[in-house]
């Protein structure tokens, strides 16, 4: 009788077991009814609205897609487009005083933020010295506008959220969702 119980427990234990399993193949493709699509637009940082601290410039844009479900379930993602590639942000810049020996001397770091309805793309320098965003303005990746591409996501997929997508490269954000440039 022993070895009858031992067989039924093991069998139990075993498909027990095989219900706990979980392999991630990292499948292509959105998981879900995601919608997920992105639009292109420009950065200028000549025409960005300088706050009264004189530490931030930035521009908003109306993205009637960035909805609820975007900021609660979703994300929103940004890229700039510099040397034939896309970089996403934020992205830190060092500043360097002309008349100085090769240091950084400042930084500005260039991000976003989103919220129901809007985008907001800005530039944030450590300093307000109209010399530094003299620089800034004459940046290469600034330097006549700057192409832009905002990937919207209604729903985060689970590859996303553990990590298998790496969100900073559009390219493999791009083929991951199927989407067209």
């Amino acid at each position: 009788m022993k070895p009858l119980s031992t067989l039924v427990i093991l069998a139990v234990m075993a498909f027990s077991a095989s219900g706990c399993i979980i392999e991630d193949d990292d499948p292509v493709g959105p998981i879900g009814n995601a919608e997920i699509f992105s639009l292109n637009f420009n950065f200028n940082l000549r025409q960005a609205q300088l706050n009264d601290g004189g530490t931030v410039a930035s521009e908003q844009y109306d993205v009637p897609d960035i909805t609820g479900s975007v900021v609660d379930d979703g994300t929103v993602l940004v890229y700039y487009r510099f040397a034939g590639t896309w970089t996403a942000l934020p992205y830190t810049i060092s500043v360097e005083a002309p008349d100085d020996p090769p240091r950084v001397d400042y930084s500005a770091s260039f991000s976003y933020g989103y919220d129901d309805g809007f985008l907001e793309v800005f530039v944030e320098s450590s300093t307000s010295d109209p010399v530094v965003w003299e620089e800034l303005e004459s940046f290469e990746v600034f330097d006549g506008g700057t192409q832009m591409k905002a990937v919207i996501i209604n729903s985060l997929p689970f590859a996303a959220k553990q990590g298998s997508l790496d969100l900073r490269d559009y390219e493999a954000v791009k083929a991951y969702y199927g989407l067209q440039d």
